[in-house]
């Protein structure tokens, strides 16, 4: 069922269309969460949050792109999280990053991976999640993150530079 169907069903109050739109969408806003967060509890929770902001809201929801409008409550809510919180990872969280088929080869491999991603801003840093892990478009990214395209590839370039200074560092 596309997600036009499930959100008209929605509109039409039909609860299993909510829990079909869960379904279908809880990994990837859960997996972008923890990748901002790199705490595996509280992302569970800002997921959490994301479905129920969005069953609040679902009556005013007006966007083409379902899956991009989730990852912006996502966004927004991770942000928040990052003004209350302090801005760790737990070791056990960075080791179960990603689905099986997108893993790292090695525990090593991962880890040095997320402490780079650590290393570089926010901004830039949800460019390359989005672009890379959820394979989303420049554009597609754009208007998700509110900003140019422009804006968008500048971040994306500048924080692939970022990861590749700091991974040659680690060699080095």
């Amino acid at each position: 069922m596309t997600d036009r169907e499930l959100i008209r069903k929605v509109h039409d109050k039909d609860k299993e269309a909510l829990n079909d739109i869960v379904s279908k969408y809880y990994d990837e806003i859960y997996r972008f969460c923890l990748y901002l967060t790199g705490q595996a509890t509280d992302s569970y929770d800002i997921t959490q949050d994301v479905f129920l902001r969005f069953i609040k809201y679902v009556d005013s929801y007006e966007y083409r792109n379902l899956k991009g409008y989730l990852l912006i409550i996502a966004r927004n809510l991770c942000r928040d999280y990052f003004h209350h919180k302090k801005d760790t990872a737990d070791i056990e969280d960075i080791i179960s990053l990603g689905s099986e088929d997108q893993r790292l080869d090695s525990l090593e491999d991962r880890l040095l991976l997320w402490n780079a991603l650590r290393q570089i801003p926010v901004s830039q840093r949800e460019v390359i999640v989005l672009r890379i892990y959820e394979e989303l478009r420049f554009h597609e990214i754009s208007r998700i993150l509110g900003c140019n395209l422009s804006t968008v590839k500048s971040r994306f370039r500048l924080g692939v530079n970022n990861l590749r200074k700091i991974m040659g560092n680690i060699d080095e």
